[in-house]
């Protein structure tokens, strides 16, 4: 059985569709507009990336640092912020320490290395040795939510209010 065809109908369709295109496009215009004024005004704060680095469940990181030693995590955004995670004791939901692999004034190729005999980090530069918390080194806040997972607070020196990390 053939199908009439109604001509208002598809003209009714095309004007929705019509009206639908030009509010989108008023739409983009007032939020691109939106946008630049309020990047051109200095009131926005950009925030590209989390301020907080997630490295994972307690459990396997304190197994990987009882294999391999403190876990190394390089600064990913071309600045100095290359992080030591050591886990000190038996306890995987305790004895977490983050901190920096140089100190505040060393150069970028200084940095502190893991001696596995010695239990301990030894400056490659200036031979300084630091005990295998980090205790020397800048320190990154460690936190520990409840259901295991570990993250680093690696912006809390840029912050004016910082805490204190495990």
């Amino acid at each position: 059985m053939p199908v009439a065809r109604r001509g208002a109908n598809g003209a009714r369709q095309l004007a929705i569709l019509g009206f639908a295109t030009v509010g989108g496009l008023a739409a983009m215009w007032f939020l691109f507009t939106r946008a630049t004024d309020l990047a051109a005004s200095g009131d926005v704060d950009v925030n590209l990336g989390s301020s907080v680095f997630e490295a994972g469940k307690v459990d396997r990181l304190a197994d990987d640092v009882a294999r391999t030693g403190p876990l190394f995590f390089p600064d990913l955004v071309g600045r100095d912020r290359d992080i030591y995670l050591q886990h000190v004791g038996d306890d995987p939901e305790e004895g977490w320490y983050a901190f920096s692999v140089r100190t505040r004034d060393a150069a970028r190729d200084c940095f502190a290395e893991w001696s596995l005999e010695d239990r301990n980090f030894v400056d490659s530069c200036s031979g300084a040795v630091y005990p295998e918390n980090g205790d020397g080194l800048p320190p990154y806040p460690v936190i520990i939510d409840v259901g295991g997972t570990l993250s680093i607070d690696i912006n809390a020196s840029e912050r004016t209010t910082t805490t204190a990390g495990s």
